[in-house]
């Protein structure tokens, strides 16, 4: 199994979890749709996938600059929270 850096399987990625998330929402919400469940209109359906993805990669930025933060905060040698 390959390794990152850090000597973890895999890194942790907050935007593929919330991307995973809206889009298991937007199906389900389908799915009550084209049964009859919930009366949600095509166009509110059609629009929730460009907001989650502005969600998405809002997380994603937020990730980034608190792994960047990390990472200078160890390279001045101030301990890791």
């Amino acid at each position: 199994m390959r390794r990152t850096t850090s000597g973890r399987p895999h890194r942790f990625e907050p935007a593929r979890l919330v991307l995973g998330l809206v889009v298991l929402a937007i199906a389900g919400l389908h799915v009550l749709r084209a049964s009859g469940e919930a009366d949600v209109p095509l166009p509110v359906l059609f629009a929730l996938l460009p907001l989650g993805l502005a969600c998405t990669a809002a997380v994603a930025v937020v990730a980034l600059t608190a792994r960047r933060a990390r990472r200078r905060a160890v390279e001045r040698g101030r301990p890791r929270p």
